[in-house]
């Protein structure tokens, strides 16, 4: 049956059949601990109760409707999630995938600013198509405006002195032509990593100040996921748009962009015009307002501090010679690994990830950048958290 499915994907020989909290179930029930919620979109889990309520109760009204129409749910949901910010965002638009939602969002700022050019950081992981793609480390397209950037945790680092003329070269030289910077707070897809919070904040400072948008990848950051409220927290800026993905429906497709008013006001009414069957749809504005509502309630964020800080003190005593590098950005977690015995690194990774679904715990992996990765529930139990370190121990000290 598999054979009639494009192979988009390695798939894993396994069919999942059903899926509570943490867990799923394959056909023949057995149970896996998901670490990587889903495709990094079920902050709270899966099929969370209150948000599957929420959408039961949509489908018995209304599922879609023409694009020239609103809904109270569609309203509601839009004040939910501007009132969530802390800044006085005011206005939002409600789209479906997160690719869709950045590629929105830089034709956005280019029709604000009259500008073509988009700068990000080399390691930006944008979208799957389109310009956000072509923005991305995994385009094959070359551009002076994929930048470096220095790594750092520290705010008080040196990494300006290094990168001060950087800073300098690209406002005197591309910054007239730039309509908008766009920054992943954390590079997930890219290696989990962190550019300095001192480089980020005299960037889009400056940027700002020549009239350059800042536009914040919040789709896998957002959320609690990488620590706080939102990732762009970590570097005390404002963006001037901001785009949220994945977490917003927790499993159901939906996304959005929010900005201001003042940045719309700089596009003409014909060229606000979007033409897509789905948006602004009542059922993923159901999935988005409940979630909001669990985040609130239920002080979700607050709540995972104690759990990064259980993962984090167990990696610190995580010790193989295969482990070159552990990296840690709230509940992003990477461990990256390096050739052993006679393993290569691929090698590594693939026997780590198949025999930890062998004993019921899937967990993501990056061959190109050495690393499996682990995005698991904010609201994943302590009890779940003691299965994982026990079977990632066993499976370490079977290595030889």
């Amino acid at each position: 049956m598999m054979n009639q499915i494009h192979k988009t994907n390695a798939f894993e020989n396994i069919l999942v059949n059903k899926a509570q909290g943490s867990w799923f179930w394959d056909i023949n029930e057995n149970k896996y601990l998901d670490l990587t919620s889903g495709m990094w979109c079920c902050n709270l889990g899966h099929n969370h109760p209150e948000i599957i309520q929420a959408i039961k109760n949509q489908l018995d009204k209304i599922i879609h409707k023409n694009t020239r129409f609103l809904t109270p749910t569609t309203l509601e949901a839009a004040k939910s999630i501007l009132n969530f910010f802390s800044n006085d965002y005011d206005k939002i638009t409600l789209l479906n995938s997160g690719s869709e939602a950045m590629e929105f969002a830089i034709g956005f700022a280019r029709k604000a600013t009259k500008q073509l050019d988009i700068l990000s950081l080399k390691d930006s992981y944008l979208g799957a198509y389109g310009l956000s793609k072509e923005s991305s480390y995994t385009s094959q397209k070359a551009s002076k405006l994929k930048i470096p950037y220095p790594i750092c945790n520290s705010t008080q680092c040196k990494c300006l002195e290094e990168y001060d003329s950087l800073i300098n070269h690209i406002i005197e030289n591309y910054a007239s032509k730039l309509a908008c910077f766009v920054l992943e707070p954390i590079m997930v897809s890219g290696g989990i990593i962190k550019p300095c919070s001192n480089f980020i904040s005299k960037l889009c400072k400056m940027l700002q100040e020549v009239g350059v948008l800042i536009i914040v990848d919040e789709i896998t950051t957002g959320f609690g996921r990488a620590g706080k409220k939102f990732g762009y927290e970590c570097f005390g800026i404002k963006p001037d748009i901001i785009v949220l993905g994945k977490s917003l429906g927790n499993g159901y497709p939906v996304s959005s962009i929010i900005t201001y008013e003042y940045v719309e006001s700089k596009i003409s009414p014909n060229n606000m015009y979007y033409a897509q069957s789905h948006q602004l749809d009542p059922l993923g504005a159901a999935a988005a307002l409940s979630v909001i509502d669990v985040f609130k309630n239920d002080r979700i964020i607050e709540k995972s501090q104690d759990k990064i800080k259980n993962f984090n003190n167990f990696f610190e005593t995580l010790s193989h010679p295969c482990i070159q590098d552990i990296r840690s950005y709230g509940m992003i977690f990477g461990i990256q690994f390096q050739p052993y015995a006679n393993f290569s690194t691929k090698e590594l990774i693939l026997n780590l990830k198949n025999n930890l679904l062998k004993e019921g715990i899937m967990i993501g992996i990056s061959l190109g950048k050495d690393l499996i990765r682990l995005l698991p529930p904010l609201n994943i139990s302590e009890k779940e958290i003691e299965f994982f370190k026990q079977k990632i121990v066993k499976i370490l000290n079977s290595i030889d």
